[in-house]
């Protein structure tokens, strides 16, 4: 039996409908722009929280978690002892390409900045290294990523100043000098442990564990974390960045692709989600 035309029911045209990746890159777009002008906390209201480090249960091989960790805490307690040998014995244990060690960053940096886009910390800027200047001077180009909310950092980097520059002083950043919430220094952790995981995860090994070492150790003890506190943390810290990393991997390797070829933030960002949709 067939209906007169104008009962006959059409599928309805939904005018000017944006797909799921076009309202999302339309998104991105907008966080470039607020980034650009310098509004964070707008670039931030517009960026997705993926994971919560308190909530993650996926299963990772303990024995490459126990070699992390142990990795770590021997960083951190050569670094607290022998800051300078540290530096010359790290610059004479390999011989690397400039091309390796160039990748080497990409892989570090993208390390950093999925563990914050995973997290809900935005990152604000980053820079890769050119190979030319890598090429040129190896030993003092790195790589870097900013994020948005971890500005406590400054009063860190002022409180070390004080007790380098006031020797007689009684101050001691053994002692809690500073205070940030739980939440910040649980990101920040896995965070800054990321770019030494990603290198882990990728060679067995990591050559840019330095100035990292160097900046979650200096956090601890400017929040007053003994030893023993110290090593839990760490501990913890690491196990959920390595769960992270593992989990998201071809996220990362997507990553890493868009910063090699300095990318916006957005276009990064993209990367991430368009691998994360397709895996």
């Amino acid at each position: 039996m067939s209906f007169p035309s104008y009962l006959q029911v059409s599928r309805p045209i939904v005018v000017g409908a944006k797909s799921p990746v076009d309202r999302r890159r339309r998104a991105l777009e907008r966080v470039n722009k607020e980034l650009t002008r310098g509004n964070y906390e707008t670039a931030l209201s517009l960026f997705p929280k993926k994971v919560d480090t308190l909530d993650m249960s996926r299963k990772t091989h303990l024995s490459e978690i126990r070699s992390l960790i142990d990795s770590v805490s021997r960083s951190i307690e050569t670094v607290s002892a022998q800051e300078n040998s540290v530096r010359i014995f790290k610059q004479e244990e390999t011989k690397t390409s400039p091309e390796e060690d160039w990748f080497a960053v990409v892989q570090h940096e993208s390390g950093h900045f999925l563990v914050g886009y995973l997290l809900g910390v935005l990152p604000r800027h980053y820079e890769i290294p050119s190979l030319e200047a890598i090429r040129q001077n190896a030993s003092s180009v790195t790589g870097r990523v900013e994020f948005v909310g971890f500005e406590f950092l400054r009063e860190v980097g002022a409180a070390n100043q004080l007790v380098k520059h006031n020797v007689d002083s009684q101050m001691n950043l053994s002692d809690p000098q500073g205070n940030i919430p739980s939440k910040t220094l649980n990101n920040f952790s896995c965070v800054i442990l990321g770019g030494m995981v990603a290198e882990e995860i990728l060679f067995g090994y990591s050559e840019g564990f330095y100035s990292d070492v160097v900046k979650l150790n200096s956090v601890l003890q400017w929040l007053g974390f003994r030893e023993k506190e110290k090593e839990a943390h760490i501990r913890w810290a690491a196990s959920n960045t390595v769960s992270l990393l593992h989990s998201y991997s071809e996220a990362r390797v997507s990553l890493a692709q868009a910063m090699a070829n300095s990318k916006p933030i957005g276009a990064c960002i993209e990367a991430i989600e368009s691998a994360i949709s397709t895996s």
